[in-house]
């Protein structure tokens, strides 16, 4: 595990600018972060910055995911003390209710979850080739893509796999095959960017894509995608010292991106990230720091009151 970092103290012109960028959201971010000793899940509320652990567990913590509905969290929970985001495998996926604090676990051997449009399923990968749909009321389970059919080549990984609720998997292949892009379920595949694209995943009305791929000022920037003509447009790219973007994910109401960009460092897990947010169609400059600390961040996720 990286090492745990310490909080940095804001400058009292950057909080007070912090502060009135989003004094009118109403709603909270989650994310992963080691700033406990561990991987935990926090949550941000806006517009009063407060922060709050939501899991103290000894096992490492990450990619939380919000229901539709801003009452649950899905996240995913390591099988052993420390497990590295680089391993696909040892992994289970749990469910925590927001309002109860109540935690169970949904399906093991699961990474990467996500939430169906009604929020009714749970979507994950599971044995690094398999992307799986599980019913949550019931307990059903099917595999809706897996290596070797549907389009998707033998001997692939499915990185953070994100459904359409047409069926349409937009995913990152690696392995055998190094491919991003949108897989249908009747075969058709639909490449998206080049062999450096990843994190690939649908807007909350999926209407279209985003994207990390190379190029811009700390070498990765945020794509957008239009899945027409499946054409990558630079979208977002911050301004130094944070500018190597990751983990780009749109809210609920489409409005704001929550990502998190590095100063230096790559690795997912132990890099130095920091979540920041962007409401979208604004200068880059105008992106809010949510964070300030040493430790590795990452994985947000927001919900806003429509």
């Amino acid at each position: 595990a990286p090492p745990v970092g310490e909080a940095l103290k804001v400058d009292r012109k950057e909080a007070r600018a912090r502060r009135r960028r989003v004094e009118d959201i109403e709603g909270f971010v989650v994310w992963s972060s080691n700033r406990n000793g561990q991987h935990d899940i926090l949550r941000l509320s806006l517009p009063d910055l407060k922060v709050q652990r939501l899991t103290d567990h000894p096992h490492v913590e990450t990619y939380p995911r919000i229901s539709p509905d801003g009452q649950r969290v899905v996240f995913a929970r390591g099988r052993e003390p420390w497990v590295s985001q680089r391993r696909d495998k040892p992994w289970d996926v749990h469910l925590l209710d927001l309002d109860s604090g109540e935690e169970r676990l949904v399906a093991e051997w699961g990474f990467t979850p996500s939430w169906s449009a009604d929020g009714t399923r749970v979507y994950f990968q599971r044995n690094t080739g398999t992307v799986v749909e599980h019913e949550l009321a019931s307990g059903r389970e099917r595999v809706l893509f897996a290596a070797g059919s549907n389009g998707v080549p033998a001997r692939v990984t499915l990185q953070t796999p994100s459904v359409h609720p047409d069926g349409r998997l937009a995913a990152a292949l690696r392995g055998a095959r190094r491919i991003t892009g949108i897989f249908s379920p009747d075969g058709k595949v639909v490449k998206v960017g080049g062999g450096d694209t990843c994190q690939l995943n649908w807007s909350s009305d999926y209407t279209y894509l985003c994207h990390v791929g190379h190029g811009g000022r700390g070498k990765n920037r945020v794509y957008y995608v239009d899945p027409g003509t499946a054409a990558s447009k630079s979208w977002l790219d911050l301004p130094d010292p944070y500018s190597h973007e990751y983990f780009p994910r749109t809210s609920n109401d489409g409005r704001y991106l929550v990502l998190g960009a590095a100063a230096e460092g790559h690795e997912h897990d132990t890099a130095d990230y920091e979540i920041f947010l962007w409401e979208i169609g604004t200068p880059e400059t105008d992106v809010v720091r949510l964070t300030y600390h040493t430790g590795n961040d990452c994985w947000p996720d927001m919900w806003v009151e429509k």
